[in-house]
């Protein structure tokens, strides 16, 4: 392994495996972000890299350098955890100076590497405050840069935005990119926002259950998710999903959903034959659900729905729509009064919540789930990536 990462890992708290048998590794210079909803294991996987958990069995490896029996300390990692790593003693400008005076560095490039991150970062007014003189946001910026300052062998980063206003957040994370991409540092980000994750990964790890579900692309596990948790953990907002049977008339096959049919518009694709006659769910992004009444593509089908709640976003109006079927049943899958899809009505439409709406739906531009096991058989553009599981 010449990246960064864990051969086999597990962790037990309790007797309870946290960390289970996972084995991922990042390349050399690659941001990969670890994605996961709380609890899922993300933030176990980075301590157990930084020496803070300890593996029984696995392996780390940083930078081909085996770690595994290392402090942390000589581990040769640069992290920000959630908590904040801050000493409560010195001003801002000694912290961010300190890792740098404990390698020796001469007070010259001690200096020219301090400032310049202070630039970027816009903490100059704040390099005579203590910790405690300073705000959760202003801690999260002043943790950032002293990580940031360092020349590590990766860095680590949990949540390393979470105490940052909007504004902030946009700005500090195309810092970090910045930086990551100029040292060529191998980065771990931990991040429950997927929209952040996304925002700044080479690749994407989601986590559950303390195990890997799927790694890719942030495009891979949006329009080909492995599975019902990945296609409603990522993306916003979160995919709309039908309960619906596959079925075959005249050659042609479709999906009952409701007293509805949503014609394929031809034969059943080869991946789907053996689920003809049986319970699958459809999966279908907001922008596929389309407002009937602005005109739609003739292969849609209009579906009559209720407005359950609307979101105006300033470029659209995000529609909350449910429609005339029965609750999906299927693993990962919070249990509710009926089906609902998501849908994106114009910026300029008046839309209130209990108001009766038709939306056009397309078949052939659904995620098909196994409603049983939960799995993708079939998704927009062709038949699912293998890129699952361990990565």
């Amino acid at each position: 392994m010449t990246g960064t990462g864990i051969v086999g890992g597990t962790v037990l708290r309790d007797g309870t495996p946290v960390l289970r048998d996972v084995t991922l590794q990042a390349e050399d210079g690659e941001l990969l972000v670890i994605l996961g909803p709380s609890g899922s294991g993300k933030t176990t996987f980075l301590r157990a890299v930084a020496g803070l958990d300890k593996l029984s069995p696995g392996e780390v490896f940083v930078r081909g350098r085996r770690v595994t029996d290392l402090p942390t300390g000589e581990r040769r990692l640069s992290m920000v955890f959630e908590s904040g790593s801050l000493i409560p003693f010195l001003d801002v400008a000694h912290n961010l100076e300190w890792g740098l005076k404990l390698r020796n560095l001469p007070e010259a490039e001690r200096q020219e590497r301090v400032g310049l991150r202070v630039r970027q970062l816009r903490l100059s007014r704040l390099l005579a405050r203590r910790p405690s003189q300073l705000s959760g946001g202003e801690r999260g910026l002043v943790g950032i840069g002293h990580a940031l300052v360092q020349a590590p062998d990766a860095f680590l980063l949990d949540e390393p935005l979470g105490d940052l206003d909007a504004q902030q957040r946009v700005e500090v994370r195309r810092q970090i990119v910045s930086v990551v991409r100029s040292l060529g540092v191998t980065t771990l980000y931990v991040t429950h926002d997927q929209a952040e994750g996304l925002a700044v990964a080479d690749r994407v790890v989601l986590f559950a259950r303390g195990a890997v579900v799927q790694t890719g692309r942030g495009r891979d596990l949006y329009e080909r998710p492995v599975d019902l948790l990945v296609a409603g953990f990522v993306g916003a907002p979160p995919i709309g999903l039908l309960p619906a049977q596959l079925v075959v008339r005249g050659g042609r096959a479709g999906f009952e959903v409701g007293p509805r049919t949503l014609p394929l518009w031809g034969p059943v694709p080869p991946p789907l034959e053996e689920y003809v006659g049986r319970d699958v769910v459809l999966g279908l992004r907001a922008e596929d659900v389309p407002d009937a009444a602005g005109g739609s593509d003739p292969d849609a089908v209009a579906l009559d729905g209720v407005v359950t709640h609307v979101e105006y976003t300033g470029r659209q109006n995000v529609v909350t729509v449910a429609v005339d079927a029965p609750p999906v049943i299927a693993p990962d899958v919070e249990p509710s009064g009926g089906a609902t899809l998501q849908a994106f009505f114009p910026a300029r439409a008046v839309v209130r919540t209990g108001q009766p709406v038709r939306v056009a739906v397309e078949a052939a531009r659904a995620h098909v789930f196994d409603a049983v096991t939960g799995k993708a058989l079939w998704h927009p553009d062709g038949p699912p990536a293998a890129d699952a599981g361990h990565g």
